[in-house]
């Protein structure tokens, strides 16, 4: 089908054209009142204990929080680890992600060579207004350190060899994300166009074709030549 042939079949369904229109219109104003989302990031640092002769462990390689971190994580998430990520600056957001918290361990490495060597959590919020956010980035500092003490529990780590959690910021800043609207209008638009183009389209592919009508006179002419041979046949015999 050549544009010319789009353009009249066009036409000729003007009423898909008019609903295509419309409900692509209809989209545009649900992109222009699209509420923007508040997101927040922070990492929680896990802290060693403090040695009373060797200063703190962390000095020491046997005493890494990379693997405790890892744990905390997986407690967490329940199990569920985020998806890996090329860039450690990938958001929940940028993921399609609009309510929700994030656990991880930063990714320092790439999407299929994964490294883990941070001692800390990254956490990031999203939801539907400010103060929302900032309850959830305190709920779940809370929860990072109930974890760990759940954890030391199990094991019955002394007090003064207990890891603790500490918020890079206790209160992280929050801020919006409204998106590039233009960038919306035109994808919007655009898909508007492309649907109902294959609608059209597909109309008329399944539109019935008229069958090119028969000749009249044939059919007659044969019976009559057919009785003729056979009333000349009769009048022989």
């Amino acid at each position: 089908m050549t544009a010319r042939d789009l353009l009249a079949a066009a036409l000729r369904r003007w009423y898909v054209v008019v609903l295509g229109a419309a409900l692509t219109l209809g989209a545009f104003a649900v992109v222009q009142r699209q509420a923007p989302v508040y997101f927040t990031q922070y990492n929680i640092v896990l802290v060693g204990p403090q040695g009373v002769r060797d200063g703190n462990l962390l000095d020491n390689p046997l005493y890494g929080l990379q693997p405790m971190a890892g744990v905390v994580a997986n407690d967490i998430n329940a199990g569920h680890g985020p998806l890996l990520t090329g860039d450690v600056a990938a958001t929940i957001v940028g993921m399609g992600q609009r309510d929700g918290v994030q656990v991880r361990v930063p990714n320092l490495g790439t999407q299929w060579r994964p490294s883990f060597p941070a001692h800390h959590l990254d956490v990031q919020v999203a939801g539907p207004d400010a103060q929302t956010v900032q309850d959830a980035a305190r709920e779940t500092v809370d929860r990072v350190e109930q974890v760990l003490t759940e954890r030391q529990d199990e094991r019955a780590v002394h007090p003064r060899l207990r890891v603790h959690a500490v918020p890079s910021s206790a209160d992280p800043i929050v801020y919006p994300i409204t998106g590039s609207r233009s960038r919306a209008l035109g994808a919007t638009g655009l898909t508007g166009i492309a649907l109902t183009a294959t609608a059209v389209f597909w109309l008329e592919r399944w539109r019935p074709r008229r069958r090119p009508a028969e000749g009249p006179a044939s059919a007659p002419a044969r019976r009559g030549l057919a009785r003729r041979r056979t009333r000349s046949v009769e009048v022989l015999a």
